[in-house]
């Protein structure tokens, strides 16, 4: 199954240390060169790009676009994007292998989270790790993989930045995608290191109370939904799967 690490061309030491730790590994890794947000011309993103992402959350949304455009041009049946600020545990790719098989309902599997992992589990796979499809924000892009055809739907269905990207596949359940995360995770972010792609610059001001109940009462309603949705999801999941068996 092939990796790729997305990294920027000017971060040569963190590319030696991610290639570095993958050998050690006994993996091989292909560079995907990182989108520069603040190069990218805002008026080519398309309608309905969101004006107030930084030029980092642009840049790290466009280079995981780019991943699943490789996947669809070369035809790959898997295949695993990393960060290059992570640390991959020995049993990534017997993960990935047991998850590939599975992975017909499921567009992307999510192999790392930021936030504990609080959802509905779907699969076990033979360590005992559990495929669960998120009804609370587990955060991050650290590392996932996808499908052929996951990554078709992929660009079909968030093909503009309307907001960050891990953002976005946290709210896979909204653009009809099934994006399920790995618990525990096999890819960690290395704490030391601090990202030079998606980081995020600028003040976001003060807001008024009348614009935070708003939101709160959008998250709330948003939350709901979602339960609703992931429920209902993995049930028609489950199903699916026993059928395999």
């Amino acid at each position: 199954m092939k990796i790729f690490v997305v990294n920027l061309e000017r971060a040569a030491d963190r590319r030696e240390a991610i290639l570095r730790h993958l050998g050690e590994l006994g993996l091989e890794a292909e560079i995907l060169p990182a989108v520069e947000g603040v190069k990218v011309d805002r008026a080519t993103l398309g309608p309905g790009a969101e004006p107030g992402l930084s030029n980092g959350e642009v840049g790290c949304y466009l280079s995981h676009l780019r991943f699943w455009q490789i996947v669809v041009e070369r035809r790959l049946p898997h295949a695993i994007v990393l960060e290059d600020d992570v640390v991959c545990s020995p049993s990534l790719m017997r993960v990935a292998r047991e998850a590939a098989v599975l992975m017909p309902p499921f567009d992307a599997v999510r192999l790392s989270a930021l936030q504990s992992i609080r959802g509905i589990p779907v699969a076990t796979l033979s360590g005992g790790e559990q495929l669960v499809l998120p009804t609370k924000h587990p955060s991050g892009t650290q590392g996932y993989m996808v499908s052929l055809e996951g990554a078709r739907r992929l660009l079909a269905a968030i093909p503009v930045p309307k907001s960050p990207i891990d953002d976005t596949l946290d709210r896979y359940w909204k653009y009809g995608l099934c994006v399920p995360v790995l618990s525990p995770s096999v890819v960690v972010e290395d704490a030391s290191i601090a990202s030079s792609i998606g980081a995020s610059f600028g003040s976001k001001g003060a807001d008024s109370v009348a614009r935070r109940l708003t939101r709160h009462f959008a998250r709330v309603a948003e939350a709901e939904r979602r339960k609703i949705s992931v429920f209902l999801m993995a049930r028609r999941i489950r199903a699916k799967l026993q059928g395999h068996r």
